[in-house]
């Protein structure tokens, strides 16, 4: 009897628990707020009118909502008028890559105290709209790609706007000046300069946030060095300066870094025609993660690895680096976790490459004409997990992965599938898959249409007798 009625209260309970919940499910169809002709609601935070070929801002005949942010990129808006946003509240508005010229007054108004995010790179501003001064809490603002030339950024619309600014993105291809006014944005902590022509930025450019900027981009400018207005940043933990080709080895200049020597993590010099390590980074031993990749180094020497022979560096991408074999020296690197060898010409793995990389998880040899691993090779590696060889000329699946205890992924995967799956070849590779469970490997068979996976664990006991 007590039992029963414990069951009923149960059930009573759950079938309760059910109508409240079945009454608060989110139903698109009801509760997205812009015709799905236009739109439609990704979740209960997001509204989507991406690539809509949309000429104006949708209408929302709503007037109150949950939705955070709305999605407008990739459309043919030319401009933002008073109207447009009357009934759309959020705080995040995405509306890069279509072609606004103008921002009317008052096109934000019902936003002016909520409105966080706005992204209105790749359009046609060229100049630094006044409506922009009137975001009291907007935190980030990216204008790259915008013809916005230096006087266009208004001192005094970007001192409104200096208060809440975390974040700003700007630049483009023609900018010739750097805009003194970003000095009021004294709570920047993240800053990216996206092109230009400037041969030098003035010594003063990060005025203004010396103490709080972390996170620093410089890219695709023809900048001829490193800034050394950057000696005054203390705190900057992250500084991307890539694809600034006129640069060059003489470029790197070493009195730029003495402010970040005690701070930065994450540093990368992508394909700004380097040839070989820079010598600052023999004082940069806070460098955890670092990236040369797309620079012509060709051949890396002891001497140059020495420079990042630190205990804190754990990732090191040289990917597209022009090299034609595995650099010995890297076996100095013994805290290294993640090294990516991708889009390079390595032929071969031999026997005495990577060794002593006792900690590393990750390697890549993407998009490299490898054709040869040796038996013996990845002897070290004892921690490795992944091993990512996709798109190279291996045809056989290399017996060196047998080397590798801790191994849970090798791709093989390409456009085209190389690698012959036969009875002669795939035998070992079965046993060590029975060995090894955890391992998965991921490519297609050549000869036949089955995956190597499925050969290995499948084909190979019903047909080869293992």
């Amino acid at each position: 009897m007590y039992s029963a009625v414990r069951a009923g209260s149960l059930l009573f309970v759950l079938g309760l628990l059910y109508m409240v919940s079945s009454a608060v499910v989110w139903d698109e169809t009801q509760d997205c707020p812009i015709a799905k002709i236009y739109c439609h609601c990704v979740n209960q935070f997001e509204i989507d009118c991406s690539g809509r070929n949309l000429s104006r801002i949708p209408y929302s005949g709503y007037t109150t909502w949950s939705y955070r942010v709305i999605d407008l990129r990739n459309n043919q808006i030319t401009r933002l008028s008073k109207s447009d946003f009357n009934n759309i509240n959020v705080s995040e508005i995405l509306l890069d890559n279509n072609y606004i010229s103008s921002i009317e007054n008052d096109t934000f108004q019902n936003l002016r105290n909520d409105l966080r995010l706005l992204d209105l790179e790749h359009n046609q501003l060229t100049y630094l709209p006044p409506e922009l001064g009137t975001l009291g809490k907007l935190e980030f603002l990216d204008l790259r790609e915008n013809n916005i030339p230096s006087i266009g950024f208004n001192d005094m619309i970007m001192r409104q706007m200096g208060d809440y600014m975390r974040k700003f993105y700007f630049g483009h291809m023609q900018l010739d000046e750097w805009p003194l006014s970003i000095r009021h944005f004294q709570q920047l902590r993240q800053l990216e300069l996206y092109g230009g022509i400037m041969s030098q930025l003035p010594v003063s450019a990060f005025q203004g946030f010396e103490w709080t900027i972390t996170d620093l981009s410089i890219r695709n400018t023809k900048l001829i060095s490193v800034p050394i207005a950057l000696q005054d940043l203390h705190n900057v933990e992250t500084f991307h300066f890539d694809d600034n080709t006129l640069v060059g080895d003489a470029g790197i200049l070493a009195p730029a870094f003495a402010g970040m020597v005690k701070s930065v993590k994450t540093l990368t010099l992508e394909n700004d025609s380097l040839t070989d390590f820079p010598d600052i980074l023999l004082t940069l031993q806070t460098v955890q993660s670092l990236s040369l990749a797309r620079n012509k180094l060709e051949f890396v020497s002891d001497a140059s690895v020495r420079k990042i022979a630190s205990p804190n560096l754990t990732n090191l991408n040289l990917e597209e680096c022009d090299l034609d074999r595995i650099p010995g020296a890297l076996s100095q690197l013994t805290s290294l976790l993640e090294l990516d060898l991708s889009k390079n010409r390595i032929h071969t793995i031999e026997r005495n490459d990577l060794q002593q990389l006792y900690k590393m998880l990750t390697l890549s040899f993407n998009n490299n004409p490898v054709a040869y691993v040796s038996n013996s090779s990845f002897g070290d590696l004892f921690s490795l997990q992944r091993l990512e060889m996709r798109n190279t000329n291996l045809i056989l699946v290399p017996e060196a992965i047998r080397n590798m205890p801790h191994l849970q992924m090798v791709d093989f995967s390409g456009p085209t599938p190389v690698i012959e799956c036969n009875c002669q070849h795939m035998i070992w590779l079965y046993n060590h898959l029975l060995s090894n469970n955890r391992l998965i490997v991921q490519g297609e068979c050549e000869t036949i249409a089955v995956s190597i996976q499925d050969y290995a664990r499948v084909r190979v006991p019903q047909y080869c007798n293992p």
